[in-house]
């Protein structure tokens, strides 16, 4: 009897620890996509140089944009370690794989979007532009390192959803999530298959909406799953 009430004490803990994870992965989806929306202006200014990008460049824009995709790190790792440890049985082994997947993300962007927190905008604020030009946001991306991290990481997120997407069960609303899982890595996988191999622009445009959605959505449902689970 103790051995249950324990196991269910944990379970409770775990629902409720990825149901928070997930409403703010949710949450800082859709800062990330407002903040980095407002600074399209500024990525595709005209490209004058190193020197005149420097003396134009504004902090504020940028920390909006990229601290939210820095926070994302932590809390999508949690998100999907709680899915792992919420889901026993034959399908654990997809939410190990997904959560393996995860780290890959969280290792390679967490320090990727820490570098253009402190590094690049502090050298961009000092005017020390000096071998500067493939860590920016800006003319050469996305033939830059940071354009190179972001295919990289992305793409481990991408491979996350999909394992991720197979640890649902038969339920109506398992199966939603099962889609909406598995929409998330195969349409996140083109847009950075456009790094490697450029796609025709309507093709990526159309990806990126409907990946953008897919994105926006999945962690409130998987918050509402959590919910559920509690």
């Amino acid at each position: 009897m103790a051995t249950l009430e324990k196991e269910y004490s944990l379970q409770r803990h775990i629902s409720a620890t990825g149901f928070w994870a997930a409403l703010l992965t949710g949450i800082l989806n859709l800062a990330y996509f407002v903040a980095f929306l407002l600074y399209q202006p500024i990525l595709h200014t005209p490209w004058k140089g190193i020197n005149e990008y420097a003396a134009n460049f504004k902090s504020g824009p940028f920390i909006a944009w990229v601290v939210p995709c820095f926070l994302l790190a932590p809390t999508f790792l949690v998100m999907i370690t709680c899915l792992y440890y919420r889901n026993k049985g034959e399908r654990q082994i997809f939410g190990l794989l997904a959560v393996v997947f995860a780290v890959g993300y969280a290792a390679v962007l967490a320090p990727a979007y820490y570098t253009q927190l402190t590094t690049v905008r502090h050298n961009l604020l000092a005017q020390n532009v000096q071998g500067l030009d493939l860590f920016l946001y800006a003319f050469p991306y996305p033939y830059s390192i940071p354009g190179a991290q972001e295919g990289i990481g992305y793409g481990f997120m991408c491979v996350s959803f999909i394992f991720a997407s197979r640890v649902f069960g038969k339920g109506k609303f398992d199966r939603l999530l099962f889609w909406v899982f598995l929409g998330n890595g195969v349409f996140g996988s083109v847009v950075f298959t456009d790094l490697i191999y450029p796609l025709p622009w309507p093709v990526v445009i159309s990806d990126l909406v409907i990946e953008g959605v897919l994105l926006a959505v999945a962690p409130f449902m998987l918050a509402a799953y959590f919910r559920q689970k509690a």
